[in-house]
């Protein structure tokens, strides 16, 4: 990998996200785009649950209903996810004949981790990967990533917890036997906020800025700052209303 295409942090609507998370990998995959990591937030608050998941199992519709929060279902697997403002997450998309990323799913996600690992150490926080897919601080999960292997590249997209309102946890179903299986009584006793492990308030610009650094230095690539191509965008309001059926949330 030479170069790395960084899309800098912005808010969208979550079908529009996930949509152009999958534009973004046809292109890639196509050899249209070059290597990508894009920057986002969340408006409104969500729900993505993965793509081998059953919705009415994962998340609490009513309470789900009742808050303003939207629901969607992510192309990659996973658990289900609860994205607010206090949230950045990232996507990281490469051509799966890049050597840059292993063909193994541990090996590539422990890849493609390792500059989130790396930010949130440098920023003050004590993170850990932990197979197969989380990231945590002192034992409690800050970051947890999900990927798929389709269109011709791997699209690898997570979360980073810079703070979190508790009060909204309620839209995940989370069973007790998982929850104990991670040492934690709820769902607010398995996750933390780099708010909470380094006492202080960051913001996703400076966080964002960090991790483009990182990915750089991992990768060991130059980054070029750019916005999606036309023809990556152009695939968004179809792509979007997939995302926004009936049919594709509840196809499982």
């Amino acid at each position: 990998m030479e170069s790395l295409r960084a899309i800098d942090f912005e808010v969208g609507e979550p079908a529009n996200n996930m949509a152009l998370d999958e534009a973004i990998s046809i292109s890639v995959g196509a050899g249209k785009s070059p290597p990508t990591l894009r920057l986002y937030g969340w408006e409104p608050s969500a729900v993505s649950i993965g793509y081998f998941q059953e919705v009415r199992e994962e998340v609490d519709l009513e309470f789900c209903h009742s808050h303003g929060i939207e629901v969607v279902r992510r192309l990659t697997g996973g658990g289900a996810v609860l994205h607010t403002p206090g949230e950045l997450t990232y996507s990281f998309v490469v051509s799966d004949r890049d050597p840059a990323v292993p063909q193994d799913i541990v090996g590539s996600y422990i890849k493609i981790c390792a500059p989130i690992v790396a930010t949130l150490r440098n920023l003050g926080a004590n993170a850990m990967f932990r197979p197969i897919n989380d990231i945590e601080v002192e034992g409690r999960k800050v970051s947890g990533n999900a990927q798929t292997r389709r269109n011709g590249a791997v699209l690898q997209h997570g979360t980073v917890l810079l703070d979190i309102d508790p009060s909204l946890l309620g839209a995940l179903r989370v069973s007790h036997e998982k929850l104990s299986a991670k040492g934690a009584k709820d769902h607010r006793g398995r996750v933390t906020t780099i708010k909470e492990a380094i006492k202080r308030d960051l913001g996703h610009m400076e966080v964002g800025e960090a991790l483009i650094e990182e990915f750089s230095k991992k990768f060991k690539c130059k980054v070029e700052r750019a916005r999606p191509s036309y023809n990556e965008l152009s695939r968004v309001p179809t792509l979007s209303e997939r995302y926004k059926s009936i049919d594709w949330l509840f196809r499982r």
